[in-house]
């Protein structure tokens, strides 16, 4: 579309978006085809003997190196996990919660984002203040408003997956640490077109998992947890990936790593994992500030298209809008149907039609979904 990035490179890369219009990578990404052929690799591997212990730990140090490229930091910030889910768990299960404390979310946050800290105020039998959103946002400003002096932890979504609203995490962060709460950020919807850089945004802890913007297979994700956050957590489960002296399998009183590596637990699949690595390395072939700039500008493409058409959405304006977009034509479910038909794929939610291009996506890709919305 603009010339950011050269198509030949997404043809490539990504040869099943000339068979149709894929609009939808806020519920899954297409992996790029040497993921595929890497994850394929893993699989028939696994038929004749080949990789040791050691080659393994090499992986995992790879993989957590290229986390801290694309997302900020160092290795030692990273380990990996099964799904965002995972993630975020082992976030709320380590730490301490005092008589009183509250945990801050808001009601925008896809259930991976709250069931968890619903769980822990059960367990701990701490408050849950549930900041309530207008207009498909909760601003920094919202949730400042609900924290005291007794919040423990803030847990937000850098881009809500509904409506697609960016919260100033900066300025989130700012009013978490000014009362010494924990701010814990899924990034799911963000990792992968963002320009990210998790310690100038001062986030404590981040989860997300591969099958979305970064373009990967379900059933791998990963964690960030900050230098100061590695200072007070302590997970609540182990498994001998996480402790020290790892490849001494004899009996003796292990202690936890003192990085990241803590929060990995048990052996992981490679096939996910590796799947993983391989679609990081293709999105580092594109500057991450790129990355953003191309998706963001199909996305305010479909935004000026909208307008023509005179279909409602949501404009949180430069510095909120991502590349989620949410509309509301007349009769979303009938037009979803009619898009589907015609091989074009977004999604809906909370009966609105969500639209969510990537990098990967072409002015083209807008012109033939707005066609059916005309």
């Amino acid at each position: 579309m603009s010339g950011l990035i050269d198509r030949s490179f997404i043809e490539e890369n990504f040869p099943t978006l000339s068979s149709m219009v894929y609009l939808n990578t806020a519920s899954t990404g297409i992996p790029p085809r040497r993921t595929i052929e890497v994850m394929r690799e893993q699989i028939e591997s696994r038929t004749r003997p080949g990789r040791s212990l050691d080659d393994t730990i090499d992986f995992f140090r790879g993989l957590r190196q290229t986390l801290a490229r694309l997302l900020g930091g160092r290795e030692e910030n990273y380990a990996p996990t099964a799904s965002t889910s995972h993630g975020l768990n082992a976030a709320a299960h380590a730490l301490e919660y005092e008589p009183g404390s509250n945990i801050v979310i808001c009601d925008l946050e896809f259930p991976a984002n709250y069931v968890p800290w619903q769980n822990v105020c059960r367990w701990y039998d701490v408050e849950l203040r549930v900041v309530k959103s207008r207009n498909g946002r909760a601003s920094a400003e919202d949730f400042a408003q609900v924290i005291d002096e007794r919040t423990r932890v803030v847990a937000v979504s850098l881009v809500q997956f509904s409506s697609g609203y960016k919260i100033d995490i900066r300025e989130l962060a700012r009013a978490a640490h000014d009362v010494d709460a924990m701010l814990v950020a899924d990034i799911i919807q963000a990792a992968g077109w963002a320009d990210i850089d998790l310690p100038a945004l001062k986030v404590d802890f981040a989860a997300a998992q591969a099958a979305k913007w970064l373009v990967g297979p379900i059933g791998a994700g990963f964690v960030y947890v900050s230098r100061q956050a590695l200072e007070v957590v302590r997970p609540r489960y182990l498994g001998w990936w996480g402790v020290k002296d790892t490849k001494n399998f004899s009996y003796f009183e292990r202690e936890p790593l003192e990085d990241a590596r803590r929060f990995h637990v048990g052996s992981l699949s490679p096939v996910s994992q590796g799947g993983l690595l391989s679609s990081l390395e293709t999105l580092l072939e594109i500057p991450n500030g790129t990355r953003e700039r191309a998706a963001m500008k199909v996305a305010d493409y479909l935004r000026e298209r909208l307008s023509d058409i005179g279909v409602e959405y949501y404009d949180f304006g430069a510095r909120n809008n991502s590349p989620i977009v949410s509309c509301r034509p007349d009769d979303v479910e009938d037009v979803a149907a009619r898009l589907t038909k015609k091989n074009i794929h977004c999604s809906v939610r909370n009966g609105r039609l969500r639209v969510s291009p990537h990098f990967y996506n072409t002015a083209e890709d807008i012109d033939h979904l707005v066609e059916v919305l005309r």
